[in-house]
């Protein structure tokens, strides 16, 4: 419409300017004059709708920037804590990495996972834990203001990236991250207690880029739950073979776990007074067709860590109810059950389920839960196991005394029986203060009127001595190792009563 505008205009003025020149050919001054000021008009309305268009332009190019820097801020931003978002946590690490290969600083990535967030969901909802993500994000930022860089990965997962040597190693920052958050979080209906697992890796080759050194902080966070599990939590600092290492085992667990390749084993269960056989407990293995037998610390914190420690629970669960029916009825079956699987409002009927389908009674079934790793979810356990304990299922406290709540776990959760940790056993073998424990830990459960289930007993001596403690059941090499299900029926043919060794 502007350029029709301008051409007839400039056909109007230009009629005009040859109006006057054809004055002696009769056109008169007025005709041309009219001419002119209408190509004028036509001008200054055209010029009147550039201006418009620029004006209109102006804004939409305005708009636009707007809006890229909303985008770019959504994209750089997390919108829930403000820190940065993964990916542009990747490109400040590798501006870091690009800097240390210049001569600058080495690049150090913490990892940050809070411990068993997924029940805080669970249980108080998910607006709740939006607020608790929130607030954890504020303490990180305000723990590393002087941090290179500080996001929000995803989920429950935070990361910080520092440049020299002044943030030390992951136990000093692990100590420090866990007093920023060791206030209580306020929510609707309370608060919360939060805790978070620490990885750290730290850039020694120079071919390193930002991806490859959040995986071996990743590796090294999973190094730092599992070994929070097993009671000695230290400085966890990436492995460099062990970042393919757990990619390759993640990618095997779920094969093994739809192929049912991991399967129980089973550990005889010896009442001590008389060298019966009561049960035995039930074991997760893993033979893995390349790597051999893989160890159950490697691959139970794996399940946990994808969601799936419920469904291998019922899959070794129902495996187990089937193994037994070739037994006397009379055996019990005792399994570990993961703290993690408390946060699943419906396990109590899931397990009831199986016992029912399998035509298991519940009083053959003991659950074992561990002390250690039991401490945020107490209230959680106790509803679910005094479900299962109403209907006859037993509870016992595994690795009893090495955790640092065990008389409020004793008088909070519905348990029948303590199993002594085989560390204290072991240590009984060595020297009296370690008897000093067992003893201490014996009359515990006499006050408590609960049953004693002592692991690793591997000596004739150690055997005796707990026989004259009073100790209920034991467990451990010199009974027997845990076996398969067909070497279980084998065994159980040729066993002879009472047991050779344990006489």
């Amino acid at each position: 419409m502007l350029t029709g505008i301008v051409f007839l205009g400039s056909i109007t003025f230009l009629l005009g300017i040859l109006g006057i020149f054809a004055a002696p050919f009769g056109v008169t001054a007025s005709i041309a004059h009219m001419f002119i000021a209408s190509g004028l008009s036509l001008y200054a309305l055209a010029g009147f709708y550039l201006y418009r268009n620029l004006t209109r332009l102006r804004s939409a190019l305005q708009l636009s920037l707007a809006k890229q820097q909303e985008l770019s801020t959504a994209h750089t931003s997390d919108p829930l804590t403000g820190l940065l978002t993964r990916s542009a946590f990747v490109r400040a690490t590798d501006g870091a990495l690009a800097c240390w290969r210049d001569g600058g600083s080495a690049a150090a990535v913490f990892l940050m996972d809070l411990d068993r967030f997924k029940a805080v969901n669970d249980t108080h909802g998910h607006a709740a834990g939006d607020r608790v993500l929130a607030e954890v994000g504020k303490r990180f930022a305000q723990l590393a203001k002087d941090a290179t860089a500080v996001a929000r990965l995803g989920s429950d997962e935070f990361a910080i990236l520092a440049q020299g040597g002044a943030w030390g190693d992951a136990e000093s920052f692990r100590r420090r991250m866990q007093e920023w958050l060791s206030s209580p979080i306020e929510i609707p209906n309370g608060s919360i207690e939060v805790s978070a697992s620490v990885g750290l890796a730290i850039s020694e080759r120079k071919d390193i880029n930002a991806e490859a050194l959040l995986r071996a902080a990743d590796v090294a966070l999973y190094r730092d739950k599992r070994i929070a599990r097993s009671k000695a939590r230290g400085l966890a600092v990436w492995i460099d073979e062990e970042v393919e290492y757990r990619q390759a085992l993640q990618t095997d667990f779920h094969r093994a776990l739809d192929a049912g390749e991991i399967v129980p084993y089973y550990q005889p269960l010896i009442a001590l007074d008389d060298d019966r056989l009561i049960g035995f407990e039930v074991l997760a293995r893993w033979d893995h067709p390349t790597r051999g037998i893989i160890a159950p610390a490697d691959f139970i914190p794996l399940a946990e860590e994808v969601g799936r420690i419920g469904e291998l629970f019922d899959k070794l669960l129902v495996r187990a109810c089937h193994d037994a029916r070739a037994w006397p009825s009379d055996l019990r079956l005792s399994v570990n059950i993961s703290p993690t699987q408390f946060a699943e409002p419906q396990m109590a009927a899931r397990i009831l389920d199986i016992l029912a389908r399998e035509n298991f009674a519940p009083a053959r079934l003991e659950l074992e839960i561990t002390e250690n790793a039991l401490v945020d979810e107490v209230s959680a356990a106790r509803l679910i196991l005094t479900t299962l304990r109403n209907v006859g299922v037993s509870v016992a406290l595994d690795d009893f005394g090495t955790g640092y709540s065990s008389l409020r776990h004793l008088s909070d959760l519905p348990v029948d029986r303590l199993k002594i940790d085989r560390d204290f056993v072991e240590r009984a073998r060595l020297n009296d203060e370690g008897w000093r424990i067992v003893r201490a830990i014996m009359q515990l459960a006499t006050t408590f009127d609960l049953a004693t289930t002592a692991e690793g007993i591997e000596a004739p001596e150690i055997l005796a001595t707990l026989r004259e403690l009073g100790c209920d059941i034991g467990q451990g090499y010199l009974f027997g190792r845990p076996i398969s299900a067909a070497e279980t029926g084998i065994w159980l043919r040729e066993r002879a009563e009472p047991i050779a060794l344990a006489s």
